[in-house]
């Protein structure tokens, strides 16, 4: 007979944070406002991909939204 035992695992949870001179920051943090940027900047387009791009000595958080709309803002 097939045992029907159940995984009791629970998912890991995780965090990233870049500390960088003075600085700190969540990889969250730069996500939310890679996202709300490309909203307000691309109005009316639905975010389907979102690739993050931190530069921590610029100050910066590039993205490519979509494969298409380019972007960043300050961390």
């Amino acid at each position: 007979m097939a045992s029907t035992k159940k995984s009791t695992k629970k998912p890991i949870t995780t965090s990233v944070v870049i500390q960088y001179q003075d600085l700190e920051f969540s990889q969250a943090d730069c996500l939310k406002k890679a996202q709300s940027d490309f909203k307000k900047s691309n109005r009316g387009v639905e975010l389907e991909s979102l690739n993050i791009y931190i530069k921590p000595e610029e100050h910066k958080v590039y993205y490519v939204g979509n494969s298409d709309k380019i972007g960043s803002v300050d961390i």
